[in-house]
């Protein structure tokens, strides 16, 4: 399994585990529907990266990434 971050733009970042990002893409558009934000999904207004488990990480939102953690 694999851990993938979801940024749909402007709105909200998530986290999923799946298998495969085909797989981790069927998530996110069942979600999107169930949500009611088909607009999105639709659009293609959000991307799906997928992290890597062998490197230390600070798991945080993308909006949150430009502010200082001081």
């Amino acid at each position: 399994m694999n851990i993938y971050e979801v940024d749909v733009h402007g709105t909200e970042n998530f986290y999923l585990v799946a298998p495969t990002k085909y797989r981790a893409l069927e998530l996110v558009g069942d979600y999107l529907n169930d949500a009611g934000n088909t607009a999105a999904w639709q659009a293609g207004n959000f991307v799906i990266r997928e992290l890597n488990l062998s490197e230390e990480q600070i798991l945080r939102p993308e909006k949150c990434r430009c502010c200082s953690i001081a």
